[in-house]
């Protein structure tokens, strides 16, 4: 494909071209790879095998040892209940003794011996067995690590080679008009901002972001924030409390019954709780209908047949006519479409400019949407799109429940094939997905067509990394770190970007940590029983009270790969890494604690290591 040739019919066109071509290109990225690796991949496939082999040899032998154990218990469980029934049979013919029962002596005397028998089968037998079964485990683990180790070797160069960015690769190759960065630069930032008007999360201490992937579209930028939020909700809690009475009555001929009677009575309460959650959406500027705002929801007809969607859609029509006919009565400005299908199924009901938005949404652009819509292959109609202005973004089921940002070590093995397939597959996964996320935009042609003005970033921004990437660095550490003094271990905190300064090429964060410190607490609530009496229900309840602590940390673009970084001595930057570290797509955090501050000298040792 031709660079910056537009999809004109995204969803139509990955499905008879692009899906395939993007398969075949992440299988030759892997092959390539492999080449450059000089692996041996028969080598490997023989010595997979063996290991397989050494494996199963292995579990039988773990069986066979298993049994011999089994064997050891019922030995010594036959001599404990050899010695009890024959001390069990002494006592009884010595009772009985009188009555002629002196045989009780000899079965014993029997009992006895078969427990000696025992013994010696435990400490000859048994014990020989184990010994020996204990030491094959031990020869097959050796045997079968010595067998991995060997995969392992085969696939070093290969493992060594692999970077966190190489499905964005694939998903460029493949579609150049899909252009992804290697990390959200300033620059890129500061264009969404001045151009576009996006803002950062810092300002919302409720989120932090966990991952992010920016990219543009002829110009037009993109990005794909996976955030963390939370915040205090009210939460109910329940309780309950069963209770018993007894009544009396009686019946016509003068007897009196008692009766038992049971109830369980309910209460709840409800008292402020942290809520988590995190969410990804696609946020993309563009200049295309500058005035344009709009909210559209998923239809709700994916998994209808044809006959259910046309009676959606008839329904919808219906009360489109009378929204519009309430709107125009009102002075609005909303006018339907002549395409009642795209009307129904899209929505946008809500849209404040009609000449932007048929501007927008020209007959290739309904056809589009209406076909991505209405197919249920690969995700349905699963997406919100909103128009704010030049920012439009999307938020789709399918991405809330996808991990985009996977390191490298997700795909490391020691077998070539099972490798092979588990970077294939994660690439097929990540680009469909991001795909479909942007699919809603790419149906739009305009937006692919229209390439905004030349924009000179003029550097004014206050750290070498944007907030964005330095959330999702720190989300990456040991999140023990940033825990508050007193907070729930179990509670995972909250981290924020409360401020950043540059030290040469590199930045110091300061991150603001929330958590809350938990008690558990019981309120009672009268409840009527069924007695006539009133019962206070134990509904036991945790109070949260917030703490927060600030960490600093040390961040760096290395602008290095994985393999060099992998490859590289770490002995300038140890007295940081030692205490926790994280590294990817060219990335470097390093945790510097609640007082220590990263030292000009020390930030120019980074940038001279980090140099070529």
């Amino acid at each position: 494909m031709e660079e910056g040739q537009p999809l004109y019919k995204p969803a139509e066109r990955f499905k008879i071209q692009l899906k395939k071509e993007y398969h075949r290109n992440a299988d030759i990225f892997f092959e390539e790879l492999a080449e450059k690796a000089q692996t041996d991949k028969n080598a490997n496939s023989l010595h997979v095998k063996a290991y397989d082999k050494a494996k199963a040899e292995l579990e039988e032998a773990r069986k066979k040892l298993g049994k011999v154990k089994a064997g050891k218990g019922w030995t010594i469980a036959g001599i404990i209940i050899s010695f009890v029934v024959a001390l069990i049979l002494v006592i009884v013919g010595i009772i009985n003794l009188k009555n002629g029962m002196w045989w009780m002596f000899l079965l014993a005397a029997a009992m006895v011996g078969l427990g000696i028998f025992f013994i010696h089968l435990l400490r000859h037998g048994v014990k020989r067995a184990l010994l020996a079964a204990q030491e094959e485990v031990a020869k097959k683990e050796a045997a079968a690590k010595s067998a991995l180790d060997t995969c392992y070797a085969d696939m070093a160069t290969l493992n060594s080679l692999l970077d966190d960015t190489m499905p964005g690769q694939v998903m460029e190759k493949t579609t150049p008009l899909i252009d992804l960065d290697p990390v959200f630069s300033p620059e890129r930032y500061a264009y969404m901002r001045d151009r576009f008007g996006m803002t950062e999360d810092k300002e919302d201490p409720g989120t932090s972001t966990l991952g992010v992937i920016s990219g543009h579209i002829q110009g037009n930028p993109f990005i794909l924030q996976h955030v963390f939020r939370s915040e205090i909700q009210d939460k109910t809690y329940t309780g309950s409390l069963t209770i018993t009475w007894t009544t009396t009555h009686t019946d016509s001929k003068g007897n009196v019954h008692t009766e038992t009677h049971s109830e369980t009575l309910y209460a709840e309460v409800v008292h402020p709780a942290p809520a988590y959650w995190d969410e990804t959406r696609l946020i993309f500027g563009s200049e295309v209908a500058p005035h344009l705002h709009f909210h559209r929801n998923p239809s709700g007809i994916s998994g209808k047949d044809e006959k259910d969607t046309r009676k959606f859609i008839d329904k919808k029509i219906k009360e489109i006519d009378k929204y519009e006919e309430k709107i125009v009565k009102k002075g609005g400005t909303f006018t339907k479409l002549g395409n009642d299908e795209f009307e129904a199924l899209f929505g946008a009901f809500d849209r404040d400019n009609e000449v932007e938005f048929r501007l927008m949404f020209t007959a290739l652009a309904q056809r589009n949407l209406t076909e991505l819509i209405k197919d249920p292959e690969p995700y349905g109609d699963d997406f919100i799109m909103v128009k704010d202005g030049k920012l439009t973004s999307i938020a789709s089921v399918h991405s809330q429940h996808f991990d985009y940002n996977v390191s490298a070590d997700h795909f490391r093995h020691y077998d070539f094939k099972a490798a092979k397939e588990r970077f294939v597959n994660y690439c097929d996964s990540f680009i469909q997905g991001l795909y479909f996320d942007l699919a809603p935009i790419m149906s739009i042609p305009l937006y692919q067509l229209h390439k905004p003005t030349d924009y000179i970033y003029n550097g004014d921004y206050v750290s070498n990394m944007t907030s964005f990437e330095q959330e999702a660095m720190i989300n990456k550490m040991d999140e023990k770190l940033f825990l508050p003094d007193g907070a729930d271990p179990s509670l995972y905190p909250l981290m924020k970007v409360a401020s950043a300064k540059k030290v040469g090429e590199a930045d110091e964060v300061l991150v603001s940590s929330r958590s809350y410190h938990t008690t558990p607490m019981v309120d009672y609530v009268s409840k009527m029983g069924g007695d006539g009496r009133m019962h206070q229900v134990p509904v036991h309840w945790t109070q949260y009270d917030e703490v927060n602590c600030t960490r600093n940390v040390g961040l760096v673009d290395s602008k290095k790969t994985r393999p060099q970084f992998n490859h590289a001595s770490l002995e300038p930057l140890q007295k940081y890494l030692e205490k926790n570290f994280h590294f990817e797509r060219g990335l470097l955090s390093f945790y510097l604690g609640n007082k220590d501050h990263l030292q000009q000298s020390d930030a120019n040792a980074i940038r001279d290591f980090f140099k070529d």
